[in-house]
């Protein structure tokens, strides 16, 4: 899977110690299941998914070449409510 990552942005992920591995498997979750959020205006797709204790979102978009990454963040809360598509 591409990961189309800024500068910036991959800055921001260093700082917030997210790995693309992670990036990765929150989105193929995401375009396997459909369990994702979509911003009618800018086509911005948020995802989440759990690993471990962590709980990752990225918020993304599918290009040609891959899917680009505009922000990620994590937390180790668990989030009980099931995606219902």
């Amino acid at each position: 899977m591409g990961l189309i990552i800024s500068d910036e942005v991959r800055m921001l992920l260093e700082e917030r110690t997210i790995r693309n591995a992670d990036l990765a498997k929150v989105i193929h979750a995401a375009e396997e299941t459909g369990c994702k959020l979509e911003h009618r205006i800018t086509g911005h797709q948020l995802a989440h998914l759990r690993l471990s204790q962590v709980t990752y979102w990225v918020q993304y978009k599918p290009e040609d070449d891959g899917y680009r990454i505009f922000t990620a963040y994590s937390h180790r809360m668990e989030i009980l409510e099931e995606c219902q598509m």
